[in-house]
């Protein structure tokens, strides 16, 4: 990566073991495109008390490659839907897992390994078609 690791925590108490953990999913984010040129990663809790029950932590995930920014976000759902998963790990590898897919599903579509319909206009990603 070009530029470090950017890791924050918001109501939560950083520890070896999670930043570790999160080390861990960016070095194996490194292996499905070559040129990743940042990674940030937020931890957070949406309440302020980490003992009270069904605080679910938050995770966003931006990371940027040449030309794309991919974000992804495992967040409390306000709308009375809960989130089946409080522990820290369940929710940083769930959402690591879905930005992982989506940088690969970029690398495949970067590289023109995707597999297009007949007749589907095809264009390359920043250029406009005429």
């Amino acid at each position: 990566m070009d530029i470090p690791l950017e890791l924050t925590f918001h109501n939560v108490e950083p520890s070896d073991a999670l930043k570790a953990a999160v080390r861990g999913h960016v070095n194996r984010l490194e292996q499905f495109h070559d040129h990743i040129i940042g990674c940030r990663v937020v931890i957070e809790m949406p309440h302020k008390s980490q003992k009270a029950l069904g605080n679910q932590p938050d995770v966003h995930i931006v990371v940027r490659v040449p030309g794309k920014e991919i974000v992804v976000s495992r967040e409390l759902n306000h709308k009375g839907h809960k989130k089946a998963d409080t522990d820290c790990y369940a929710v940083l590898d769930e959402t690591f897992l879905v930005a992982q897919k989506q940088l690969k599903d970029y690398r495949r579509v970067s590289h023109g390994d995707v597999k297009y319909k007949s007749g589907e206009p095809r264009s390359v990603t920043g250029e406009l078609d005429s």
